[in-house]
Formats: structure tokens, sequence, C-alpha cells
């Protein structure tokens, strides 16, 4: 027997957590619809480190594209068959494909009368617990076809705004590359020289020059022990921010000083929730749903506060311009709640929000080469300074 964890809701909308033990994924499936919870999350307890990294590498042959491309393609499908021939359709198209795996395991589960959002939650290393939590939307709602479609196209955005972050990285990277590369050198073949030459002279080196070729040489004769120890110091800060919830709520506020990254949150609020109040849900409960489906902890806590006052008669508007939302998306909400155009006002702040997203990511690689410039300038300027001053104090010696 083995242990399945499973998060779900009962006919109640009350959320249920915990474990049971079945033979397999179906098995484990069938007990909890018949004690009917609505399953979100289904996966083995102790998930063997193999199988993590499986599921790693799967994701990067996959690339970051692959997601919103199944989702475009599903929502398509969608459109004339069911669910399950459609993953049996697009499990098909990917013959010998890294992906044929992972949707011809989907279409198993969903055959075996699973909800799609169930059986994605053994994949969410490479979904995402966003896009997971989507699809559930999705299927509680009956608009799969309309989720999986505005699903894309956030998926889209997000990873065209990584694509472009990552873009604006590469010419700062290599030019801090190539200083570090002539600092490596110089410290390793020039300025040993000038030590010999101070060493039979009697004189001591200058204290800059003396740092940067006591430093090199400390690399060159420890590299393996350094390395070591920066992979031993990230793991374990991986392991504490992934661990300690303080921890990452910390991270997580500091992440919302940003303006890029609060923009984008921002921007996937906006679209989840005008989304779900366009499908019939009602603004408490799409409020918790966009809640569960962020990442960020301190976006979740700002949520569940609103939403606590929404139940308690507190206006939406009133909530966000509480919480620090900025002025215009408030005014925004505020106009469309009381003209009862709640839903095109979020729209409306969608756009804006992805708006200044591209505002930002058109600067942006300005502003990289600028510092990688001034940063790069700072290395070889040290390094000529270290380099100077003992020929100076050469031409003193004679």
């Amino acid at each position: 027997m083995k242990k399945f964890k499973y998060r779900g809701y009962d006919s109640a909308a009350v959320e249920q957590v915990g474990t049971l033990e079945a033979e397999n994924y179906s098995e484990a499936y069938a007990a909890l619809n018949y004690q009917g919870v609505t399953v979100v999350k289904l996966e083995p307890t102790g998930t063997s480190p193999a199988q993590v990294v499986e599921n790693f590498l799967l994701k990067l042959q996959l690339g970051g594209q692959w997601r919103s491309v199944f989702f475009r393609e599903l929502g398509v499908m969608l459109g004339v068959m069911t669910l399950h021939d459609s993953l049996r359709t697009l499990a098909g198209a990917n013959k010998n494909q890294p992906s044929e795996k992972i949707l011809t395991d989907l279409a198993a589960a969903v055959g075996e009368g699973q909800s799609f959002a169930a059986a994605l939650s053994r994949y969410e290393l490479i979904f995402g617990g966003d896009a997971i939590q989507s699809v559930e939307i999705g299927e509680a709602s009956g608009n799969l076809q309309d989720v999986t479609a505005s699903l894309a196209a956030q998926l889209e955005r997000n990873y065209s705004t990584e694509k472009k972050v990552r873009g604006a990285m590469y010419y700062p990277a290599f030019v801090l590359l190539a200083a570090c590369a002539a600092a490596v050198i110089l410290v390793n073949v020039s300025l040993p020289v000038f030590e010999s030459f101070f060493a039979q002279q009697g004189n001591d080196l200058p204290f800059v020059t003396l740092i940067l070729l006591r430093g090199g040489k400390f690399l060159a004769e420890h590299w393996l022990l350094i390395v070591t120890a920066a992979t031993l110091g990230i793991a374990t800060c991986a392991a504490v921010v992934s661990k300690v919830e303080a921890v990452k709520f910390f991270l997580d506020t500091l992440k919302l000083k940003t303006k890029l990254l609060r923009e984008v949150e921002l921007r996937n609020f906006f679209g989840r929730l005008s989304f779900l109040l366009e499908s019939g849900v009602t603004l408490d409960e799409a409020i918790r749903l966009c809640a569960a489906a962020s990442k960020n902890l301190r976006v979740r806590k700002i949520l569940s506060d609103i939403k606590f006052s929404v139940e308690r008669g507190t206006s939406f508007g009133a909530m966000v311009a509480k919480e620090h939302f900025p002025p215009l998306y408030v005014g925004l909400i505020v106009t469309g709640e009381a003209g009862g155009e709640l839903v095109n006002m979020l729209r409306q702040c969608e756009s804006m929000a992805d708006f200044e997203v591209e505002e930002i990511l058109r600067t942006l690689p300005a502003k990289a080469e600028i510092f990688g410039t001034l940063l790069a300038g700072l290395i070889v300027a040290t390094l000529a300074f270290a380099v100077m001053l003992p020929i100076l104090d050469t031409t003193s010696l004679f």
C-alpha cells in the first residue's frame, strides 16, 4: 500500500487536507470521490529524489514555452471533442517526443475518472501550482475551454516577460565575464612579476596590489573548496527558503517592492479575478481562488485579508485602497464597483498593468547595460590601479 497526500473540497466548499493509503492513484481518487471530496491535488508522500530529478530534467527538455502551447492546443481541441479524447489526440501527435509520457499519463488519469486538475498535480513541478489552480477553476465553473485559452495567454505573457529579462542580462553578464577573465590573467601572470622584483629589492608591494595577488593565489589554490562551499551554501539557503515560511514571506515582501515583479503580480491578479467574476463566481470566492493561485505568500495574505473583509460587507474598492494598491487601479475599481462595471474595470486594470510591464521591459536593456558597464569599469579601474602603483614605486627605486 502507498500513502497519498491530498487536498480538495467537500460539498460545503470546505477545504480538506490529509493522507490516505491506496494501491495506486486510481484507488486513492476513487476513495476520496466516495467520501465526497473534490480532489485538487493528489500525490504520493515521500516522492523519491529520482522522480524529482526526472521531472526537473523533463521540464528542461520541454522548454519554457511548452506549457502555453499545450494549453493553447487543448483549448482549441476542447471545442470539438471531450477532454479525454483531446488528451489522447495530443499524446498521439507528440509520439517520440519528451511530452508523450506526460500526455499519455494525463489521458489515462482522466479516463479513469480523475479530475484534470488532480491529474496535472502529478506533474506540479512542470505545470506549476498556479496553472493547476486555474484548471480547477475551469472544471468547477464548466468553462474549461475558456480557462485553457486564458491560461495559455497568461503563460505566453509571463514567458515573454522572462525571456526579455534574460535577454537584457546577456550584455552585462558578458562584460562582467570578460572583466573577470582579465582580472584572473592579470593576477596570475602580471602581478607575480612585480612580487618577485620587489622581493629582490627588499621592498613591499603596495597594499592594493598585495590584496589582489594574495586573493588570486588563494582562489587558485582552493578553488575546489570554494566551489563546494558555495554550492552547499546555495543549497542550504534554498532549503531554508522552501521550508521556513517566515523567510519566504520576507523575501516575497521584498519582491513586491520591485516594480516589475509587482506589476506582473497585479496583471495576473486582475486577469484571474475578471475571468472568475465573468464566469459567475462570487467576489469573495474569486478572491480566495486568486489567493490560492499566487505563489507569493505576501500576496496571499493581502488577498486573504481582502476576502475576509468583503465577506463581512466591506466594499472591494475600500479594501484595495487600504492595502495600498496603486491609486490609478484603486480609482478604476471603485468606479467599476459603484457603476456595476467591475469586470470591465478589472480588464482595464489588467491592460494598464500589462502596459507598465512592457514599458519597464523596454527600458530594462539600457539600464542593465549601464549597470554592467559601470561595474566592469570599476573592476578594470581597480586592476589598472593595482598595476600602476608598483610601476610608479619601481621608478622611485632608481
